[in-house]
Formats: C-alpha cells, sequence, structure tokens
C-alpha cells in the first residue's frame, strides 16, 4: 500500500536520488532550491511511501496565478499567494504505474483546499501535459518568461472546489 506524508530533513538523500533518476540535467536543481521550497511551505511538501520506503516526492507552495518560479532559483518569501503551484513531482522509475503520483496529487489538492485556495497551477516539462490534463489541469497564460523550463514547457491550472 502507498501512503503519503510531509517530507522530513531525513528524506532529502532520497528525493535527490530520485529527482537524478526522473529529470534531465537541465531539470535538476540544487538541494538548496528544493529545500527553499520545503521551508516556504512544508505542509505541501509530500513523500509517496511504499513497502520499501519512499517512492516518490512532491513539492508545492502557495504562489501567484500566471506566474512560474525559475528553476534552481531559491524563493524568497515577497508574494501575496493565490493559489497552490506544484513545484514537483516525482515517482521513481521502479514505482512508475503504482498510482503513487495519482495521490500525491490527490493529497496536494486536499492541501491546497484546506488552506483556503480555489486553484493549483504548474509548469508541465518533459511531456508531462497528459498526465496533468488527466488531473484536470488545462494550459492557461503565464505572465512570466518559461524559459528555464525548457522548450516544451506548458503553464497549466486546475480550478478546486471551493
Amino acid at each position: 500500500m502507498t501512503t503519503h506524508r510531509p517530507i522530513a530533513e531525513t528524506d532529502w538523500p532520497r528525493i535527490l536520488d530520485i529527482q537524478r533518476e526522473c529529470y534531465a540535467q537541465h531539470f535538476r536543481e540544487s538541494l538548496e532550491a528544493l529545500k527553499s521550497r520545503w521551508a516556504f511551505s512544508p505542509d505541501t511538501c509530500l513523500v509517496a511511501e511504499g513497502p520499501s520506503g519512499i517512492i516518490g516526492y512532491a513539492l508545492s507552495h502557495p504562489w501567484r496565478q500566471g506566474h512560474a518560479p525559475a528553476l534552481g532559483i531559491p524563493l524568497d518569501e515577497g508574494i501575496s499567494p493565490d493559489l497552490l503551484y506544484i513545484h514537483d513531482v516525482a515517482v521513481s522509475k521502479g514505482a512508475r504505474g503504482s498510482g503513487a503520483a495519482s495521490l500525491l496529487v490527490r493529497a496536494l489538492t486536499a492541501c491546497a483546499v484546506a488552506n483556503g485556495l480555489n486553484r493549483m497551477a504548474l509548469t508541465s516539462v518533459q511531456k508531462s501535459a497528459p498526465f496533468w490534463t488527466r488531473h484536470g489541469f488545462t494550459p492557461a497564460a503565464v505572465d512570466d518568461a518559461l524559459e528555464s523550463y525548457g522548450d516544451d514547457a506548458v503553464y497549466m491550472v486546475s480550478p478546486l472546489p471551493v
């Protein structure tokens, strides 16, 4: 059975392993950049666990509609959030197809609703838009350039029940 819980300090080595396994080199971020998302919003940063340990993770944080924080840059706190931004959902190759990614998305949705937010956003990379479309996300206008996300990046938004 796969479960989820908030990220703990001891989880970072495994999170970095999964990041290396799942993302092309130019998408890999430093521990400092990843931890800045966790420090900004620890309740919306999760790991998925299976019988053998951590099999996936999700990093998200409150943010602004139409803005995508640049990859690799630690977050600053000078914002007025109006949505939950999903920075990263990654599942180890050995756990693909287990439902762990969908479990994490459902958990993030519950976090957003519990925090009174009525939508989520993300930037789809590595041709992941079909996965996000299945979870209710649609392409939307973005105020920021998406250069750090690559040529196939798609900013996407999902409304949530209020």
